[in-house]
């Protein structure tokens, strides 16, 4: 199972990079057409499971009937039995089943086969038994001759190929041979494998995939791989790429990808690894080119390791000791040179780090062969850790295989034997492994024993790639058995280990990592004790949309249901970090309880609990399972969501473990269609509230919000619900609506309504906005607009303090009248049409009104199918200070804010007026101010000085216009508003400069002399450019000021 199971996970995550469907099925009695492009053909519900009691067959034909159909398995599972009587795939030699049978496969069987004609037919079989994932071919057309010969065109454009049966497993005794050719001879190949998982060996020995430039004189080498070494290189305008398998392991194979590129194109970084790699010089080992800067950085795949670079052949044409024209440098690790050489010298470099570089710089004049490099990584750090030994548990301690991390690939057995203190358990705890995966791990394992030798009672094999393994003896001694042949070892082992007095902690927080991690019942693989109802494990994992937690249960040891309900011992497993977050169904069993022998499978998308429960009092149960992070897309169900039909009658949608709050991470779409057509769909809910507090920003900068959509879902017309609402009320045009929930965490219970209406919604309704966003008015999704006089109150969730709310309203769609007679949009400072009117639009350019308190009324006029939009902001109410100055001969105005509507409540709004040595004077033009006695209530002060910290001038309040003069070169007015409802239009006041006499006297002196100097000019300047005024365009600094 182990092996299967890793091969689909392989499969899963790296097929989505090759842009190969994962679940589009081939129907069935398809006739399909092979051609040199390779295609897919796969079974119904792959890869979940296929139907059960069904025969599909397929045809495949050949576009060129000289040709032959290679067809190689991808990835199989269907279920096993003796000689395939159950479920099968039968392969025929002909265009049906009467036709020569080529292969029956079941299980996990693999195939590369060719047809003898034009055609290959395929029949697949599944009876009521058993269901797995079923199967994926990849089909295209070839001469069976040359089964594995392939002819490739280099272009610009990137291009792939890869090895037979990749990205699952390669085949046997292959020899597969792929040329690549540039279309323009002038060219070069760029050669670069993307992923590499080729049997691992010392030289190479068993498979192999080797590069060669292709030169009139044969192949030169270029580079031999295996292991797992993703590398790239350069060539010629001809490169061969030949992979060799032999009759023993497979692993996943190679992605390849080419491309050409000019012939001065010559830089690029190459990895070193333990095998011999080559760099040629552009067009060796004919001349190469004039004027090349061409650089190559060298990296060894190990960060320990240094580079050793040796001149294998060297022809250049400078062959001066200076080497000043033609020449090759070598740079180390540190930026330091190395060494230069030309002519026909062949010297060795190392690096004294991971890197080196190599620089190769032509001329214009003469031209040779050029050189050709060998380079590869060298070792400098001892091992690190021996092959076996005693050890003793205390505090923790780590223990590494010879060689972690680099593969060790020489065949060994090495035992560990580790000790605690008396009355003392040994804990193990599996930090990291990577050990060649075998079916039963009977290739290189890990085996842990509970004693003191390898005759012990036996705790676990472990083999593959895997983290999070915990283990525990029962006495105070533990075994370890390290055994590895020498091929395919992978990294080794990573462990660590100590004493402990008690049993392990049943209750953990894990990180789910994209190897698999394991959790294992208490004192696992012996029964764990009765009554144990505190093992609880919380999983999570990277964040992230596109990555999922997939839990499987590989071993599950519980007493059976009764009566199909699991009653004792038994296994909950969430959709969340909490008991109150919603059941997690199991995606084969649709189950989120289990008990007995089940082996469900869970995929959550961040977050997932798993808690166990036992009330026996002694039990014989146990349990194992594994956890990984992934892209498990084809997978996932989600909880919520789906297709709901709106009825003259009133339905529900509820929030995910309803009634109770939602904690958890989901995102699910609810599509709602009419029975009539010609109806809509309303969607209402009294008291929503999706947070626990109101969200103070725009929903969409939430992670919890609901969107509602007028029509299917992604479409340009939604609204967004994600703050507190006493009534929602949403209304499509048409007769879909679509509803998405997203939850990042956290999500109160909500339940909303829906039904058909013909019926127009009613345009007057509340709102609920932060602190900054944009509304549409009529809303996005408030079915059809229709004309009329509408109202919204506008409601702040939260009035900060010194800050008050800008808004911008865009009316530029309505009808264009005087007085605003037809389309017009007014807006009140409070929550009826009674509260003080601080706006009147109709068709203007985008205008402003300020608001300090909670509440805004908008009530519009609009004629039919028109709207409008209004964007909201909070500022701080102390604004930047803009300096201004008032002169004799130009008056300024000031204006109260809103002016000449309602100035707003609650507020204090200060106007500085400065001058340069000289007294300003202001003068009230008119003035609509609540009136009061002695204005204690609204009003205006005028302070002598920059704010309202100087004397006190006067006040005024009503419909008084008095002035006012400084003593000095500055003046404060201040508008002071409360928080009633009476206000007024406000106030409208000229200011200017009061030149003294003695100013005009030292003015006119000073004035005449400068003015007989600069005459002359000031004449040429005005024939040149008009005259300008000398007073720049002012206005007053204003700083706003909310009262508290």
């Amino acid at each position: 199972m182990d092996r299967a199971y890793w091969r689909y996970f392989v499969f899963t995550c790296v097929m989505a990079p090759l842009h190969l469907s994962l679940t589009s099925a081939t129907p069935c009695g398809t006739v399909l057409t092979a051609t040199s492009e390779k295609k897919l053909l796969t079974s119904q519900g792959y890869p979940i499971k296929y139907e059960p009691s069904q025969t599909c067959s397929w045809t495949i034909q050949t576009s060129d009937p000289s040709m032959n159909v290679v067809l190689e398995m991808v990835d199989v599972m269907i279920q096993p039995s003796t000689d395939c009587v159950d479920d099968s795939v039968s392969i025929y030699d002909g265009n049906s089943n009467t036709a020569t049978k080529l292969d029956t496969l079941c299980g996990d069987s693999r195939v590369f086969l060719a047809s003898t004609g034009q055609n290959l037919y395929l029949e697949f079989r599944s009876n009521d038994n058993l269901e797995t994932r079923g199967f994926q071919f990849r089909y295209y057309e070839g001469d069976r001759t040359t089964l594995c010969t392939f002819t490739f065109t280099a272009t610009r454009d990137v291009k792939t190929f890869y090895s037979p049966g990749y990205p699952i497993d390669y085949f046997n005794n292959l020899t597969c041979q792929y040329s690549i050719q540039t279309a323009d001879a002038s060219d070069s190949v760029r050669l670069e494998f993307t992923d590499v998982d080729v049997q691992s060996a010392d030289s190479c020995r068993y498979d192999s995939i080797g590069v060669t430039n292709t030169i009139s004189g044969g192949d030169d080498p270029v580079a031999t791989i295996c292991g797992t070494v993703a590398s790239r290189y350069q060539g010629g305008n001809n490169m061969k790429v030949v992979f060799i398998s032999d009759v023993s392991k497979v692993n996943k194979g190679f992605s390849a990808e080419y491309r050409s590129v000019p012939k001065e194109d010559c830089s690029m970084q190459v990895e070193a690894t333990d095998t011999d790699s080559f760099i040629m010089s552009p067009g060796y080992p004919t001349q190469y080119f004039s004027n090349l800067i061409c650089r190559w950085t060298i990296v060894a795949m190990d960060n320990d390791a240094v580079v050793e670079l040796t001149a294998v052949a060297s022809n250049i044409a400078d062959t001066s000791t200076s080497c000043s024209s033609d020449r090759v440098t070598v740079m180390n690790s540190d930026t330091t040179e190395l060494g230069t050489f030309c002519g026909t010298n062949t010297p060795t470099y190392e690096s004294n780090g991971p890197n080196m570089t190599v620089i190769f710089t032509t001329d214009g004049s003469n031209q040779a062969t050029g050189f050709r490099l060998k380079y590869k990584q060298k070792q400098v750090t001892p091992t690190s850790s021996s092959c076996g030994g005693t050890l003793t548990a205390s505090t923790r301690e780590q223990l590494l295989s010879p060689g972690y991390p680099r593969a060790y690939l020489r065949s060994q057995t090495c035992t560990w034997t580790i000790t605690a203190l008396n009355e003392s358990f040994v804990n193990l705890y599996v930090d990291d492994i990577d050990v060649e995966v075998g079916d039963e791990c009977l290739l290189d394992s890990l085996k842990i024993y509970d004693g003191g030798s390898s005759s012990s009672p036996h705790l676990r094999t472990l083999c593959g790639q895997l983290k999070g393994y915990r283990l525990q003896s029962t006495g105070n001694v533990m075994t370890l058995v390290f055994t590895t042949d020498d091929s395919n070892n992978g990294r080794g082992f990573e462990v660590s280990y100590q004493q402990a007095s008690t049993e392990l902690k049943c209750s953990e927080t894990l990180k789910a990592a994209d190897t698999y991690s394991y959790i294992t019942s208490p004192q696992y693989p012996n029964p764990f004790p009765g009554n144990s109802s505190c093992t609880t494990y919380k999983i999570g994992g990277e964040s992230g949309l596109k990555y999922r937690i997939k839990l499987e249960v590989l071993e599950s040891d519980l007493p059976e249901p009764v009566n199909g309900e699991c009653t004792s011992d038994y296994i909950m497993v969430f959709d969340g970090p909490f008991s109150t977050s919603a059941p997690l169904k199991s995606i084969n069993t649709q189950k989120s309880r289990f008990c007995g022998k089940e082996l469900p499978t869970f995929v959550s998308p961040a977050l997932m609990m798993v808690q166990f429960h036992s009330t026996q009092a002694t039990t014989n149960s146990k349990f194992r399972m594994r956890y990984k992070q992934g892209i498990f897309a084809d997978e996932f169900v989600s909880p919520c969501g789906g297709t709901l039909t709106a009825t003259d009658d009133i339905q529900n949608i509820t929030s995910p473990n309803y009634p109770d709050d939602y904690r958890g991470f989901l995102n699910c779409t609810w599509t709602i269609t009419t029975t009539d057509s010609t109806k809509m769909v309303r969607l209402t809910s009294r008291n929503f509230q999706l947070l626990l507090w109101p969200y103070p920003y725009n929903c969409d900068a939430q992670f919890t919000w609901l969107k509602i959509y007028d029509g299917y879902a992604n479409t340009t017309n939604y609204d967004y619900e994600c703050s507190r609402q006493a009534l929602m009320l949403r209304q499509s045009s048409q007769n879909i609506m679509a509803v998405e929930l997203h939850v990042s965490g956290f999500s109160k219970a909500f339940s909303l309504q829906y039904i058909q209406t013909a019926e127009i919604v009613p345009c007057d309704y509340v709102k609920d906005i932060g602190s900054f966003g944009t509304l549409r008015f009529p809303g996005n999704v408030q079915g059809p607009v229709r004309g009329g006089t509408c109202s919204w109150l506008i409601r702040r969730t939260s009035v900060e303090e010194n800050k008050h709310m800008k808004l911008t309203i865009n009316s530029t769609a309505l009808i264009k009248s005087p007085n605003c007679t037809q389309d017009f949009i007014r807006v009140y400072d409070g929550q009826s049409s009674a509260s003080p009117l601080i706006g009147l639009f109709c068709g203007e350019e985008a205008s402003v009104v300020l608001v300090y308190g909670q509440h805004i009324l908008i009530n519009a006029s609009l004629a039919e199918k028109r709207s409008f939009e209004i964007s909201y902001s909070t500022d701080l109410n102390f604004l930047a200070t803009l300096t201004r100055y008032a002169y004799s001969d130009k008056n300024g105005i000031i204006t109260s804010v809103n002016y000449p509507f309602n100035y707003p409540r609650n507020a204090e709004i200060v106007w500085t007026i400065k001058t340069i040595g000289e007294r300003v004077v202001v003068e009230v033009m008119s003035s609509e101010i609540e009136a009061s006695e002695g204005c204690i209530n609204d009003r205006v002060e005028v302070h002598d000085g920059e704010s309202k910290n100087g004397k006190l001038l006067g006040k005024f309040c009503g419909t008084n216009t008095p002035s006012y003069e400084s003593s000095e070169e500055s003046l404060a007015v201040v508008l002071i508003s409360n928080d009633n409802d009476i206000t007024g239009k406000g106030f409208q006041i000229k200011y200017y400069e009061k030149v003294s006499i003695t100013g005009y006297i030292i003015g006119g002196v000073v004035g005449g002399g400068v003015g007989i100097i600069m005459f002359a000019v000031i004449a040429f300047i005005s024939v040149k450019r008009p005259c300008q005024s000398r007073y720049p365009k002012r206005n007053a600094q204003a700083t706003y000021v909310n009262k508290h």
